[in-house]
């Protein structure tokens, strides 16, 4: 169904309002988003956890981690922009989500960051509303298991605002890494907060999806989120992770091996 410039589609995860070059065509062509992401979502967050979704875009995460996270958990779900912000509101209603508190803000340890993203100037934010700086400690949050944090390059500023909420809680850490201009100071500072870490090159598609269409549209090309996996050195033991370790701050992506 058409909505003015976006569509509706019943997908995987439930109804979702989309629009736009890579989350929106893979629920117009697939009926999901990044399968992948959402495994590792589902397999840390459980029913009654509190989990933060910082970069909501739209929900395409949100959604499933809502679920994961059943109705005694709590998601905070973060965007800065506030046309995609509406969007994530609406498909939290569309889906009747009653456990996730959408924001509308911009994460990071100082109001002197540089909002401007890698599309300029309002990359993060629209030309009409600008967006209040946040940092995560001062949401007073009772407690928090796992982190997804996908903020085109400004990951180190939203973890450097959550600090004594990490400290405290002890999350799960699961977040972009695709510059590699900035991948060794990210790195760095979630080694030593005492995180053991993982590669995840996440396909946004994958041939066996929800609407069964096996043709990959960026064939030619393929996109991937590339992301990292952190968890608690302290709780290694407790899970089984068959994914490339990060070896060291100064690793790149070329560097890893195949998985």
């Amino acid at each position: 169904m058409q909505i003015g410039r976006h569509k509706l589609s019943l997908c995987k995860h439930g109804w979702m309002l989309h629009h736009g070059p890579y989350i929106g065509k893979c629920f117009e062509l697939y009926g999901q988003y990044s399968e992948s992401e959402v495994r590792v979502i589902q397999a840390f967050v459980k029913a009654g956890d509190t989990a933060l979704d910082i970069g909501a875009n739209i929900g395409d995460l949100t959604v499933p981690m809502a679920r994961a996270a059943g109705p005694e958990g709590r998601v905070y779900a973060v965007e800065s922009h506030a046309a995609t912000y509406q969007i994530l509101c609406a498909n939290l209603a569309l889906n009747d989500i009653r456990n996730v508190k959408p924001l509308n803000c911009f994460i990071a340890d100082s109001a002197d960051v540089d909002m401007a993203g890698p599309w300029g100037k309002f990359g993060f934010v629209s030309e009409v509303w600008s967006a209040s700086v946040v940092a995560l400690d001062t949401l007073g949050l009772p407690s928090c298991s796992f982190m997804k944090i996908d903020v085109d390059g400004k990951e180190l500023e939203v973890l450097r605002s959550a600090g004594q909420l990490i400290d405290r809680c002890r999350p799960v850490l699961y977040f972009e890494n695709d510059s590699r201009d900035r991948s060794a100071a990210l790195l760095d500072h979630v080694m030593t907060l005492n995180y053991d870490l993982y590669w995840h090159a996440a396909p946004i598609f994958e041939p066996d999806n929800f609407f069964g269409n096996p043709v990959d549209h960026w064939a030619t090309r393929p996109v991937m989120s590339l992301m990292v996996l952190g968890i608690p050195a302290e709780r290694r033991a407790a899970y089984t992770i068959q994914l490339p370790p990060v070896a060291s701050k100064d690793q790149w992506w070329i560097d890893t091996p195949a998985t």
